[in-house]
Protein backbone atom coordinates (compact mmCIF):
# COMPACT_ATOMS: atom_id res chain seq x y z
CA UNK A 1 0.00 0.00 0.00
CA UNK A 2 1.45 3.35 -0.96
CA UNK A 3 1.98 5.85 1.68
CA UNK A 4 -0.69 8.63 0.23
CA UNK A 5 -3.29 5.61 0.88
CA UNK A 6 -2.20 4.89 4.27
CA UNK A 7 -2.33 8.52 5.21
CA UNK A 8 -6.02 8.15 3.82
CA UNK A 9 -7.08 4.93 6.02
CA UNK A 10 -4.87 6.58 9.58
CA UNK A 11 -7.91 8.79 9.15
CA UNK A 12 -10.32 6.63 9.67
CA UNK A 13 -9.58 3.50 10.23
CA UNK A 14 -7.53 1.97 13.46
CA UNK A 15 -7.91 -1.63 12.22
CA UNK A 16 -5.39 -0.33 9.09
CA UNK A 17 -3.44 1.01 11.33
CA UNK A 18 -2.89 -2.01 13.73
CA UNK A 19 -1.86 -3.76 10.30
CA UNK A 20 0.72 -1.05 9.29
CA UNK A 21 2.83 -2.50 12.55
CA UNK A 22 4.39 -5.24 10.17
CA UNK A 23 6.00 -2.67 7.52
CA UNK A 24 9.23 -1.61 7.98
CA UNK A 25 11.16 0.99 9.99
CA UNK A 26 12.29 3.10 6.47
CA UNK A 27 9.24 3.61 5.11
CA UNK A 28 7.27 4.85 7.98
CA UNK A 29 10.22 7.61 8.64
CA UNK A 30 9.42 8.58 4.84
CA UNK A 31 5.45 8.61 5.96
CA UNK A 32 6.19 11.23 8.65
CA UNK A 33 8.22 13.02 6.58
CA UNK A 34 5.24 13.27 4.25
CA UNK A 35 2.82 13.71 6.76
CA UNK A 36 5.03 16.70 7.89
CA UNK A 37 5.19 18.66 4.39
CA UNK A 38 1.70 18.40 4.28
CA UNK A 39 1.27 19.80 7.79
CA UNK A 40 3.14 22.45 7.48
CA UNK A 41 2.08 23.97 4.30
CA UNK A 42 -0.91 26.11 5.55
CA UNK A 43 2.07 28.37 7.48
CA UNK A 44 4.18 27.91 4.78
CA UNK A 45 2.06 29.74 2.71
CA UNK A 46 0.82 32.08 4.54
CA UNK A 47 5.10 33.03 5.81
CA UNK A 48 6.13 33.27 2.30
CA UNK A 49 3.41 35.37 1.41
CA UNK A 50 3.78 37.67 4.56
CA UNK A 51 7.24 37.87 4.47
CA UNK A 52 6.75 39.33 0.59
CA UNK A 53 3.95 41.31 1.46
CA UNK A 54 5.61 42.85 4.34
CA UNK A 55 9.10 43.77 2.47
CA UNK A 56 6.73 44.94 -0.70
CA UNK A 57 4.71 47.44 1.36
CA UNK A 58 7.27 48.34 3.71
CA UNK A 59 9.00 49.50 0.35
CA UNK A 60 6.49 51.70 -1.60
CA UNK A 61 5.41 52.82 1.88
CA UNK A 62 9.12 54.06 2.47
CA UNK A 63 9.42 55.55 -1.27
CA UNK A 64 5.45 57.48 -1.15
CA UNK A 65 3.63 57.76 2.41
CA UNK A 66 6.49 58.69 4.75
CA UNK A 67 8.27 61.77 5.45
CA UNK A 68 12.03 62.39 6.00
CA UNK A 69 13.80 60.51 9.23
CA UNK A 70 16.40 59.26 11.01
CA UNK A 71 17.14 56.54 12.98
CA UNK A 72 19.86 57.97 15.65
CA UNK A 73 20.55 57.51 19.32
CA UNK A 74 18.30 54.44 19.69
CA UNK A 75 15.04 56.47 18.50
CA UNK A 76 12.92 57.68 15.58
CA UNK A 77 13.25 60.80 14.56
CA UNK A 78 11.10 62.95 12.12
CA UNK A 79 9.41 66.38 11.50
CA UNK A 80 6.30 65.02 11.77
CA UNK A 81 3.71 65.97 14.87
CA UNK A 82 1.67 62.90 15.26
CA UNK A 83 1.68 59.31 13.86
CA UNK A 84 0.77 58.07 10.72
CA UNK A 85 -1.40 55.09 9.66
CA UNK A 86 -2.14 53.33 6.78
CA UNK A 87 -3.57 50.19 5.46
CA UNK A 88 -2.16 48.43 1.78
CA UNK A 89 -3.22 45.48 1.00
CA UNK A 90 -4.34 43.67 4.38
CA UNK A 91 -0.99 45.30 5.63
CA UNK A 92 -1.56 47.65 8.67
CA UNK A 93 1.65 50.18 8.48
CA UNK A 94 2.45 52.28 11.22
CA UNK A 95 5.09 55.30 11.11
CA UNK A 96 5.32 56.87 14.99
CA UNK A 97 7.97 58.89 16.18
CA UNK A 98 5.98 60.78 19.08
CA UNK A 99 5.44 57.21 21.06
CA UNK A 100 1.86 57.02 20.57
CA UNK A 101 1.45 53.17 19.64
CA UNK A 102 3.06 50.64 21.45
CA UNK A 103 5.02 47.76 20.69
CA UNK A 104 1.67 45.40 21.91
CA UNK A 105 -0.37 47.31 19.54
CA UNK A 106 1.20 46.47 16.24
CA UNK A 107 1.51 42.73 17.48
CA UNK A 108 -2.23 42.13 18.37
CA UNK A 109 -2.66 42.67 13.76
CA UNK A 110 -2.00 39.56 11.87
CA UNK A 111 -0.15 41.58 9.33
CA UNK A 112 1.60 44.97 10.45
CA UNK A 113 4.67 47.21 10.28
CA UNK A 114 5.53 49.36 12.82
CA UNK A 115 7.97 52.18 12.84
CA UNK A 116 7.82 53.04 16.43
CA UNK A 117 9.25 55.74 18.48
CA UNK A 118 12.34 53.54 20.21
CA UNK A 119 11.62 49.82 18.20
CA UNK A 120 10.76 48.06 14.73
CA UNK A 121 7.82 46.20 14.27
CA UNK A 122 6.75 43.57 12.37
CA UNK A 123 3.43 41.02 12.36
CA UNK A 124 2.69 38.47 9.78
CA UNK A 125 0.63 35.28 9.86
CA UNK A 126 -0.17 35.80 13.93
CA UNK A 127 3.94 35.89 14.06
CA UNK A 128 5.73 38.88 15.75
CA UNK A 129 8.81 40.35 16.36
CA UNK A 130 10.25 43.39 17.51
CA UNK A 131 13.48 44.55 17.28
CA UNK A 132 15.29 47.99 19.06
CA UNK A 133 16.99 51.20 17.27
CA UNK A 134 19.85 50.90 19.50
CA UNK A 135 21.37 47.53 18.31
CA UNK A 136 21.40 50.03 14.77
CA UNK A 137 23.71 52.62 13.77
CA UNK A 138 22.61 55.91 12.11
CA UNK A 139 20.13 55.18 9.66
CA UNK A 140 18.11 57.65 7.07
CA UNK A 141 15.15 57.07 4.88
CA UNK A 142 17.35 56.88 1.68
CA UNK A 143 19.60 53.97 3.78
CA UNK A 144 16.58 52.01 4.46
CA UNK A 145 15.39 52.35 0.81
CA UNK A 146 19.00 51.06 -0.68
CA UNK A 147 18.79 47.96 1.97
CA UNK A 148 15.24 47.06 0.89
CA UNK A 149 16.06 46.86 -2.51
CA UNK A 150 19.08 44.89 -1.95
CA UNK A 151 16.97 42.54 0.31
CA UNK A 152 13.70 42.38 -2.51
CA UNK A 153 16.89 40.46 -4.73
CA UNK A 154 17.62 37.84 -2.38
CA UNK A 155 13.76 37.18 -1.42
CA UNK A 156 13.69 33.80 -2.70
CA UNK A 157 16.76 32.63 -0.99
CA UNK A 158 15.74 34.23 2.57
CA UNK A 159 11.80 32.54 2.38
CA UNK A 160 13.51 29.24 1.10
CA UNK A 161 16.19 29.36 4.17
CA UNK A 162 13.36 30.33 6.69
CA UNK A 163 10.63 27.64 4.93
CA UNK A 164 13.36 24.70 5.10
CA UNK A 165 14.42 25.64 8.66
CA UNK A 166 10.45 25.95 9.79
CA UNK A 167 9.90 21.92 7.73
CA UNK A 168 12.89 20.53 10.00
CA UNK A 169 11.65 21.41 13.39
CA UNK A 170 7.95 20.69 12.60
CA UNK A 171 9.55 17.33 11.26
CA UNK A 172 11.85 17.13 14.79
CA UNK A 173 8.63 17.95 16.47
CA UNK A 174 6.79 15.22 15.11
CA UNK A 175 9.34 12.70 15.72
CA UNK A 176 9.39 13.37 19.29
CA UNK A 177 5.36 13.80 19.49
CA UNK A 178 5.98 10.04 18.09
CA UNK A 179 7.99 8.44 20.73
CA UNK A 180 6.61 9.37 23.43
CA UNK A 181 3.25 8.31 21.96
CA UNK A 182 5.17 4.74 21.45
CA UNK A 183 6.17 5.42 25.14
CA UNK A 184 3.13 5.93 26.83
CA UNK A 185 1.48 3.12 24.58
CA UNK A 186 3.17 0.72 26.45
CA UNK A 187 1.10 0.51 29.35
CA UNK A 188 -2.24 0.34 26.38
CA UNK A 189 -0.05 -2.62 25.36
CA UNK A 190 0.31 -4.29 28.82
CA UNK A 191 -3.17 -3.18 29.92
CA UNK A 192 -4.69 -5.15 26.64
CA UNK A 193 -1.97 -8.06 26.79
CA UNK A 194 -1.20 -7.26 23.36
CA UNK A 195 1.96 -9.03 22.27
CA UNK A 196 3.72 -5.82 20.61
CA UNK A 197 7.34 -4.76 20.63
CA UNK A 198 8.24 -1.09 20.71
CA UNK A 199 9.07 -0.68 17.25
CA UNK A 200 5.82 -1.96 15.63
CA UNK A 201 4.77 0.52 18.54
CA UNK A 202 6.38 3.37 17.04
CA UNK A 203 5.49 2.41 13.51
CA UNK A 204 1.39 2.72 14.65
CA UNK A 205 2.02 5.92 16.67
CA UNK A 206 3.78 6.98 13.35
CA UNK A 207 -0.27 6.63 11.52
CA UNK A 208 -1.99 7.37 14.92
CA UNK A 209 -1.11 10.94 15.02
CA UNK A 210 -2.38 11.21 11.32
CA UNK A 211 -6.22 12.18 12.03
CA UNK A 212 -5.17 15.12 14.81
CA UNK A 213 -2.63 16.26 12.34
CA UNK A 214 -5.03 16.79 9.32
CA UNK A 215 -7.40 17.96 11.56
CA UNK A 216 -4.60 20.80 12.79
CA UNK A 217 -3.85 21.77 9.09
CA UNK A 218 -7.18 22.37 8.11
CA UNK A 219 -8.06 24.71 10.76
CA UNK A 220 -4.42 26.47 9.75
CA UNK A 221 -5.67 26.70 6.25
CA UNK A 222 -8.75 28.22 7.65
CA UNK A 223 -6.82 30.35 10.30
CA UNK A 224 -9.42 28.74 13.14
CA UNK A 225 -7.52 29.05 15.94
CA UNK A 226 -8.58 25.91 17.99
CA UNK A 227 -9.13 26.25 22.18
CA UNK A 228 -6.63 24.11 23.75
CA UNK A 229 -5.19 22.80 20.81
CA UNK A 230 -2.39 20.59 22.48
CA UNK A 231 -4.75 18.77 24.97
CA UNK A 232 -6.87 17.62 21.77
CA UNK A 233 -4.15 17.03 20.09
CA UNK A 234 -2.98 14.51 22.73
CA UNK A 235 -6.50 13.43 23.57
CA UNK A 236 -7.12 12.26 19.91
CA UNK A 237 -3.80 10.64 19.41
CA UNK A 238 -3.99 8.68 22.33
CA UNK A 239 -7.08 7.69 21.74
CA UNK A 240 -6.41 6.19 18.27
CA UNK A 241 -3.41 4.50 19.04
CA UNK A 242 -5.82 2.72 21.67
CA UNK A 243 -8.46 1.42 19.40
CA UNK A 244 -5.38 0.32 17.11
CA UNK A 245 -4.11 -1.63 19.82
CA UNK A 246 -7.92 -3.16 20.12
CA UNK A 247 -7.38 -4.46 16.71
CA UNK A 248 -4.44 -6.40 17.28
CA UNK A 249 -5.50 -10.49 17.46
CA UNK A 250 -4.67 -11.35 21.59
CA UNK A 251 -2.33 -14.05 21.96
CA UNK A 252 -3.48 -17.62 21.44
CA UNK A 253 -3.93 -19.64 24.60
CA UNK A 254 -2.57 -23.02 24.54
CA UNK A 255 -5.05 -25.74 25.26
CA UNK A 256 -4.13 -28.98 27.23
CA UNK A 257 -5.01 -32.26 25.22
Amino acid sequence: MNIFKQLAKSTYSPKSISMFRFQGIGKTILYVFMLTILITLPMGIYMSSGISALLKGLDSTLREDLPEFTIEDGALVSDAKEPIELTKDDLFIVFDPTGSFTVQEIESKENAIGLLKNEFVYAFAGQSQSYDYSMLNTLSKADLLTYSSQFESVLPIVIGTVLLVFYLFTAASKFIEITFLAFVSILFKNSLQKKVNFKQLWVMAAYSITLASIFFMIMEFLQISVPSGIFINWFVNLVVMYLALKEIPGARKKTLD
